[in-house]
């Protein structure tokens, strides 16, 4: 047995231990009965491999650490095969043994490469013959044939725009025999009677202009460029006579939205110009409704006052309806009886901006909102229908719902009503019952951020134009940015679809069905879908 003090024997070596020595030395211990030394022996081993081990460990860690580029070493790595690099001279050739070499390390991923181009766009030849002076053959002194023409490489590029004068010419022909029958080919309708511009220049300005915020006086100097003649007062004119031609369209996309079983709707400001004002310029509003994730209408309105949606919705009833916790909005419910929910972005936004301002009790509000988005975002990437979505909710969203509303009713009594996180929670408690509507209404949505996405072409093109002339430019612009956004929102092109349905109006068509935006969308899947196969 060890004396007080004195040093435990060592059994064996900590690096390599000897199993066989360690087991001989435990039988010695135990025939001897000096437990009290088998022990403190034991002990002083563990106590020598933990050191070891916490020691290696800290030497992985180390070499394992990411360290910052070092801008010296990366400098010599340049330059080391330059200085290293043996003389042509004295390379030395290398000998094979039959053997291939032996990969070392991860096998690097295969390159993607160039993608390629849509093969719905047309392909225009760029030939690249060979010289003249290189036709004729050195050897045999005759004339070179093509062998082939190989398409080696293909490029995205662009014609440029250019005008051009459309002449018409209207054809007038009559009976050779009485002379007497003669007939002269319908001119057919103008959208301005006279009118020097033509169709597919109005077409392309009023897209640049309400879609791409394109202003009309920058299209006439980019024409004064060309040396075209083009007025930027005759150019709004004109696209503002084009869209009042499109009326019975937008009533019936207004008529879709309204009727529709889900609907969403947000407001933002329009500047309309106003001689009599004080500030020469009014502020209207500009309201966009949606419908079905399908159709959106623009509704122009000189302020932002409820009584104006108001008499949007008067006679309507509407079902599911998404908007923000504005006082403006309560028509949707009194008024037009609808079932209203709340944006749950704009209830996330407070909690970022409290902790933006570096109050970190906003942290677990935002994780638990986190997990309630992330729920929506997996039904969304796996394409559930309504009725998945809504039991996913209740099985997934429904409890970290109810945490987040503990978590609020705790915190309320504690942070101060003034501060940002307070109104954050504020804003949570008075708006729950409409924040949680997606639990009970699988075609609620969880937010309204749809419609504010559609929204901000419109915030964008404001920041260009500063203002719009009057209230019937203002009533036109709403007009056309729901012809444009409808077309968006059913994926088809809006130039193409103003083109057919321009043509189709001036040529006299009567039937509403022909020109509507779905009805195209249906025809152009319908053109796609033996390409496609």
């Amino acid at each position: 047995m060890s004396a007080p003090g004195e040093k435990p024997r060592s059994i064996t070596s900590p690096i390599d231990p000897d199993l066989g020595a360690v087991r001989k030395f435990i039988e010695e211990m135990l025939q001897k009965g000096a437990v009290a030394g088998l022990v403190a022996a034991i002990v002083a081993l563990l106590m020598k491999m933990r050191d070891l081990n916490t020691e290696l460990m800290k030497k992985l860690a180390s070499k394992s650490r990411k360290r910052p580029p070092n801008e010296a070493m990366r400098r010599l790595q340049m330059e080391l095969p330059f200085l290293c690099a043996p003389a042509a001279n004295d390379a030395k050739p290398e000998v094979s043994d039959g053997k291939k070499p032996k990969k070392r390390g991860a096998k690097k991923p295969k390159a993607h490469g160039r993608p390629m181009l849509p093969s719905h766009l047309p392909r225009v030849p760029n030939v690249l013959l060979v010289a003249a002076a290189k036709r004729t053959c050195p050897d045999c002194n005759v004339e070179v044939r093509r062998i082939c023409l190989k398409t080696t490489a293909e490029k995205l590029d662009v014609e440029p725009s250019k005008f051009i004068v459309s002449q018409t010419q209207v054809e007038t022909c009559g009976c050779p025999k009485c002379h007497q029958y003669i007939v002269t080919a319908d001119k057919g309708d103008e959208i301005v009677d006279r009118g020097i511009l033509g169709n597919e220049l109005l077409v392309q300005a009023m897209v640049d202009h309400y879609q791409d915020a394109v202003p009309w006086e920058r299209m006439e100097r980019n024409a004064r460029q060309e040396r075209v003649p083009l007025a930027a007062n005759t150019l709004a004119s004109s696209v503002g006579r084009m869209i009042d031609l499109f009326d019975p369209i937008v009533r019936h996309v207004r008529e879709a939205c309204l009727s529709s079983s889900f609907t969403a709707l947000d407001a933002t400001r329009m500047p309309v110009l106003e001689p009599l004002h004080p500030l020469g310029i009014t502020s209207g509003a500009l309201w966009l409704i949606e419908g079905a994730h399908r159709y959106a209408c623009f509704l122009y309105a000189p302020s932002a006052h409820s009584e104006h949606l108001r008499k949007f919705f008067e006679g309507r009833k509407l079902g599911s309806v998404m908007c923000d916790g504005s006082p403006t909005n309560n028509c949707v419910e009194k008024d037009a009886g609808g079932h209203r929910g709340g944006c749950n972005a704009h209830g996330r936004r407070g909690l970022v901006e409290a902790l933006r301002g570096g109050d970190a009790r906003a942290v677990q509000g935002l994780e638990l909102y986190a997990r309630i988005f992330h729920v929506d975002a997996e039904s969304k990437r796996l394409g559930e229908t309504l009725e998945q979505r809504f039991e996913r909710r209740q099985r997934d969203s429904a409890p970290v719902v109810w945490e987040l509303r503990a978590w609020v009713d705790v915190w309320r009594a504690d942070v101060e009503p003034k501060s940002v996180l307070g109104k954050a929670l504020g804003y949570l408690h008075r708006q729950w019952p409409r924040l949680t509507a997606f639990l009970r209404d699988p075609r609620m949505e969880l937010t309204n951020n749809e419609v504010e996405g559609d929204l901000r072409t419109w915030v964008l093109d404001r920041k260009t134009w500063l203002f719009v002339g009057h209230e019937t430019s203002a009533r036109r612009a709403a007009d056309a940015l729901t012809i444009l956004t409808t077309c968006k929102k059913m994926g088809i092109n809006p130039r193409s679809y103003l083109r057919d349905t321009l043509a189709k109006i001036l040529a006299g068509e009567k039937h509403l069905a022909a020109l509507l935006p779905e009805t195209y969308a249906a025809s152009t899947v319908e053109r796609a879908s033996p390409v496609a196969a």
